[in-house]
């Protein structure tokens, strides 16, 4: 009984649990308060079910291929291979992706097919590309700013604000796969795991990350001229100063410590927009 809760546990914690709240929370905030719609339909609850799934079957992948790195990066975060053995952490990714493969099918057969394209590419991220510079840290974005494109896509829908949206969670979850990097640098470098703090150094990294805010700023600067919405216009003002202030600290960082702070900086402007989606 011990062993059978220990798995669970495992299986739980593996899964993320706050992440797929989160994303959950994005997609029905984005159907009830951009989109207008019913979220109570069983369609849709299945859709937001399905997407959780998939996303708790990649974090198990990721953690099952990363179990050496992160021993060394966050032994005391390891989940795969302590608390959740690597046969049931495999089974468990397997069963819950073909689980969330077929609701989306049920859901919409596009859907379901996003759904194999989300899997696929989380599977061959955590087997493969994670271990590319930056390639690796694009295909996490776009799933990111896809989990709010699939709720477009099953209302058949091209609300332009959504489109800023998954844009600017693009951008965000770009620049903390970055910083998770610089984080994990030591790790990496002695598994051979060709990140972009790894093959360009701390200061390239910064770089990279000083010109998607740059560039990531203009295009949404550009799309509010175009777009016009008061309460965005209002929300991304606001983080203005945040941003200069980010900048600031990022220039001044140098040590682990210093940017997880910055990593759990850009996971609280992400969870930011969610509650600015309440204002629409």
């Amino acid at each position: 009984m011990k062993a059978v809760q220990k798995t669970v546990f495992g299986f739980l914690k593996a899964s993320r649990i706050p992440n797929l709240l989160i994303i959950g929370g994005t997609q029905m905030a984005t159907a009830f308060f951009l989109l207008q719609q019913n979220i109570l339909d069983i369609r849709f609850l299945l859709l937001v079910v399905s997407t959780i799934m998939i996303a708790a079957a990649g974090y198990i992948i990721n953690d099952y291929y990363d179990q050496k790195i992160d021993m060394v990066n966050r032994p005391q975060r390891v989940v795969v291979g302590v608390e959740l053995s690597r046969r049931p952490a495999i089974l468990a990714h397997g069963s819950v992706s073909i689980l969330g493969i077929l609701l989306g099918f049920w859901v919409d057969p596009l859907v379901g097919l996003l759904h194999v394209f989300s899997s696929s590419l989380l599977w061959y991220y955590s087997n493969y590309l994670r271990r590319l510079p930056l390639i690796g840290n694009v295909s996490i974005s776009l799933l990111s700013g896809l989990s709010i494109m699939i709720v477009l896509v099953f209302f058949k829908s091209a609300h332009k604000i959504a489109f800023i949206y998954a844009l600017f969670a693009f951008l965000m979850v770009l620049i903390r796969e970055v910083l998770k990097d610089i984080e994990d640098v030591k790790g990496d470098e002695a598994f051979g795991v060709q990140t972009v703090p790894v093959i360009w150094g701390i200061r390239g990294a910064k770089f990279l990350i000083y010109l998607v805010v740059i560039s990531g700023s203009a295009l949404l600067v550009y799309l509010l001229i175009t777009y016009q919405n008061v309460i965005l216009r209002f929300y991304f003002l606001g983080l203005t100063p945040l941003f200069i202030w980010f900048i600031y600290m990022l220039i001044r960082a140098d040590t682990r410590k210093q940017f997880r702070r910055l990593h759990l900086f850009c996971d609280t402007i992400v969870f930011s927009g969610l509650l600015s989606l309440l204002f629409h």
